[in-house]
């Protein structure tokens, strides 16, 4: 399975947000892991569970200072924030029904994953920038 490796390529800037990307990596790297070593049901939960609220939580620090600085990509923004939530809740009712399927490990590497380092690469890096030219410093 897929594993990300946190680099600068991943860093948009703001330590707030890099911080934060850091542990959404860890947690997917553990679930992956859990999925691939057949780790039992209840730690793959647990990891679940653990990140689609640590997705809240990050998703709402980014939403917050999106609307505190009047960022002109919010909407579309928001919009793939809402599309990973959807499909991680997806993946947990998947998991609910059927296990550690293969196909839940192909979820988290195809989408999981992926839409994670391309969501940092492209979306998160614009924002990121857009803060540091706003002069955004903040650890909250």
């Amino acid at each position: 399975m897929l594993k990300i490796k946190w680099d600068d390529s991943l860093s948009v800037g703001v330590n707030l947000i890099d911080d934060q990307h850091k542990m959404l990596i860890t947690r997917l790297n553990d679930m992956s892991n859990a999925v691939e070593m057949h780790q039992g049901l209840e730690k793959i939960m647990k990891t679940l569970d653990f990140l689609i609220k640590y997705t809240d939580f990050h998703f709402g620090t980014e939403e917050k200072h999106m609307t505190k600085f009047c960022y002109p990509g919010m909407d579309y923004h928001k919009k793939q924030h809402e599309k990973f939530k959807s499909t991680l809740n997806n993946l947990v009712e998947d998991f609910k029904e059927e296990g550690a399927t293969e196909v839940l490990a192909n979820s988290i590497d195809t989408f999981l994953i992926n839409w994670l380092i391309n969501h940092i690469k492209i979306i998160d890096i614009e924002f990121g920038k857009f803060l540091n030219e706003k002069g955004f410093e903040c650890t909250e």
